[in-house]
């Protein structure tokens, strides 16, 4: 009974220690360091100092995301891009540590159904780490797969632009719609989220009083080649909605938009130009509220310079005139 206590306590003991060994290394910051800016900086900057790549496990990496993260959504995209990169070089110290770094990130990042979904920063750490000499060339295949579809309709890039065939059977491309504004919605017809975030969308204020006003369109474009199946469901789209369904089958096929989770909205300037890409309806008002906030002022701005200089030119004639009376 003896010999079996002394067992016991031992196995405890080492479980204690591979738990205290899997917390994850944070490092200190400095306490010259006091601007919490400049805090977060050095903490992305010097996150992963403390890691061993070689002994490194799935969880240690994952707690050390989940405390990354928060602070790479505050640091500028140059702070995100130097963190990756020191990451990589960290992870290169081990044999393996570059493809284990990609592969949990892939797991914890690009994963619509994880609530940790962040594809900006894992498309950032998919360009510094797929540079690395310290990763094969068939384990770098997945992720540069990944980061093809993650570029595809960025921000500031010009939507691909798609063809949907329309209930009369006439076809129609995205480029054929000519208002200031456009929201492209692609969803799954019958699908219950593609429901809900049309009805969400439908129910948005500013975007009803902008598309009834003539500066948006809302492009609802099921993705889908069946004809049938889109017919059925046709009545979830608003009539005011310009809506149609991908015929061919090209969009989901040829990888045009990605679709891993449906719906999906993009907001796009009259060039087609992509505003806001994987967005929702409420992320579509907000957009659309801080630019016609941004549009108020610079009218109020204008107009009371025009009323200033109105006036420098009345005043100006007033004195005028008071020294031709004077005369």
């Amino acid at each position: 009974m003896k010999k079996f206590l002394i067992v016991l306590c031992l196995f405890a003991a080492t479980a204690m220690a591979a738990a205290a060994q899997e917390k994850f290394p944070m490092i200190t910051i400095p306490d010259d360091v006091t601007e919490p800016l400049a805090r977060a900086r050095y903490l992305s900057d010097h996150f992963w100092e403390n890691v061993d790549f070689d002994t490194a496990s799935d969880a240690l990496i994952e707690e050390g995301l989940s405390e990354l993260m928060p602070i790479l959504r505050i640091v500028d995209y140059d702070a995100v891009t130097a963190s990756w990169t020191a990451a990589v070089k960290q992870a290169e110290g081990s044999k393996t540590g570059v493809a284990h770094l990609l592969t949990v990130c892939r797991r914890v990042l690009n994963d619509p159904a994880a609530d940790t979904y962040d594809e900006e920063r894992y498309r950032a750490l998919l360009h510094a780490a797929l540079v690395s000499k310290k990763i094969s060339k068939a384990d770098k295949e997945p992720f540069q797969r990944d980061l093809v579809m993650l570029e595809v309709n960025n921000v500031g890039a010009t939507a691909t632009d798609i063809e949907m065939v329309g209930a009369d059977g006439g076809k129609m491309k995205l480029s054929d719609v000519n208002t200031p504004v456009t929201v492209l919605f692609l969803y799954e017809p019958g699908a219950v989220d593609s429901k809900l975030e049309r009805f969400r969308l439908s129910q948005a204020r500013l975007t009803n009083y902008l598309m009834k006003a003539g500066g948006l369109t809302v492009v609802a474009v099921a993705c889908t080649s069946d004809a049938a199946l889109w017919e059925k469901n046709r009545g979830d789209i608003p009539a005011e909605w310009t809506s149609g369904y991908d015929a061919s089958g090209s969009i989901a096929a040829e990888g045009l938009y990605d679709l891993r989770v449906m719906p999906r909205l993009y907001l796009l300037d009259e060039k087609k130009v992509v505003l806001l890409k994987n967005t929702d309806s409420d992320g579509i008002e907000a957009y659309l509220y801080d630019i016609l906030q941004s549009a108020a002022r610079q009218q109020q701005a204008a107009a009371e310079g025009q009323a200033a200089a109105e006036g420098q030119t009345a005043a100006e004639g007033q004195a005028v005139e008071g020294a031709s009376a004077a005369e």
